[in-house]
């Protein structure tokens, strides 16, 4: 464990953009879709050194990496744990009527075949 007496040290958690040939990857596989296990290895290692790298640049500390080999956190649960599973029915948040130009833009973020 580092430690510092001369300032606070800085960490990262979380997920970071992928690339979209990782992306893609990623939701095909969540998808239940065949992909080339070899071809996501390739671009996961890629990936997680290119997310190291910059953080690595930036100042971080204490690194990780950016959750690249995982397409999301609520899909990546039901691959390792049981117990999981089904479809949300949660009402369309009053926001997305609220804010449309907003809520177009979230939707262009997001690809189009992932679960939620």
């Amino acid at each position: 464990m580092e430690y510092s007496r001369d300032r606070i040290l800085t960490t990262h958690m979380g997920s970071l953009p992928r690339v979209e040939t990782l992306a893609n990857l990623l939701i095909s596989q969540d998808n239940g879709e065949a992909i080339d296990e070899a071809a996501l290895a390739t671009e996961c290692e890629a990936a997680v050194g290119r997310v190291v790298e910059r953080q690595l640049a930036s100042g971080i500390d204490i690194g990780n990496d950016g959750e690249q080999p995982r397409v999301g956190f609520q899909t990546y649960v039901s691959s390792r744990m049981s117990g999981f599973g089904g479809e949300g029915q949660r009402p369309e948040p009053t926001e997305i009527s609220l804010f449309p130009e907003w809520a177009k833009m979230i939707k262009a973020r997001r690809p189009p075949k992932a679960r939620m």
